[in-house]
């Protein structure tokens, strides 16, 4: 297995003009079924979605990690996945490519120090890719912390969420949802940062999670911003928080996800 690495209705936000200054009316309650009904038309549509994602701090290997790709859905989610991932470590940069279709997984990275030497790399010879099958770390499931997982989602609808006038992302005119929740389980597998509910013994940390979610006027998100704090369920543990940003462009745009060629593929992870 690869190195671990090295993610509707509009309420604007009014105010009247009164001496002093203008006051602003607080954020409205909102519910998020407009957004869950979007995301599902996108999953039934076999639609697309590019993506970019920036991650600094946690509990985890990287100091700052970047990744960018592109999503191919399905009626159940995320079917293929083509991203690149970039982090920065002390003294060394790792880079790795992933490709995810279905239960097939490919991938290929290094960890390069910064005099140039390659500390590790996965497979031996750059240009080859890895295959694995099945690996659940590897696919897209209802358990990850991103603004276009339904899991996600329906766990924030449950505590509730706020909306308020978003601004623009990238041109676009938004609206912006938010809320904190409490996990008993956060963790990171490759498919990203995951939660858990239950009492499963799914990680060795609980947290909070505080998230803002802007949608556009189609109420597709467009942009995703969550800050998570780590708490140890072990005694002496540090808690570590996380921040995490994701921009969501081009829907619906093609988007084509092949795997490697059969010639480049080792026997095995």
């Amino acid at each position: 297995m690869k190195r671990m690495s090295v993610a509707l209705v509009v309420a604007g936000l009014l105010s009247v003009m009164v001496p002093g200054g203008a006051v602003h009316a607080a954020p409205e309650s909102q519910s998020l079924d407009p957004v869950v009904e979007a995301v599902k038309k996108q999953f039934a549509k076999k639609s697309s979605v590019r993506f970019s994602v920036r991650r600094r701090g946690g509990p985890l290997l990287s100091e700052d990690l970047k990744i960018s790709g592109a999503y191919r859905f399905n009626a159940a989610g995320m079917y293929a996945a083509d991203l690149t991932e970039i982090s920065y470590e002390k003294a060394a940069t790792g880079r790795s490519r992933e490709i995810t279709i279905g239960r097939e997984f490919y991938s290929q990275s290094y960890v390069r120090s910064d005099a140039g030497k390659y500390i590790w790399k996965s497979p031996q010879t750059l240009g080859e890719w890895d295959y694995g099958r099945n690996f659940a770390g590897t696919v897209w499931g209802k358990d990850l912390v991103n603004g276009i997982n339904l899991g996600f989602l329906d766990l924030v609808a449950s505590y509730g969420a706020t909306s308020a006038d978003g601004g623009t992302v990238e041109g676009v005119k938004t609206t912006r949802h938010s809320g904190t929740v409490t996990v008993l389980h956060l963790g990171e597998k490759q498919a990203g940062i995951f939660f858990g509910t239950d009492d499963g013994g799914l990680g060795t940390s609980g947290g909070q999670i505080t998230w803002k979610l802007w949608t556009g006027p189609d109420n597709l998100p467009r942009r995703f911003h969550a800050t998570m704090r780590f708490t140890p369920t072990h005694v002496g543990g540090k808690a570590e928080t996380m921040t995490m940003n994701i921009i969501y462009r081009g829907w619906g745009k093609p988007v084509k996800i092949t795997a490697p060629s059969k010639h480049l593929i080792t026997d095995g992870l």
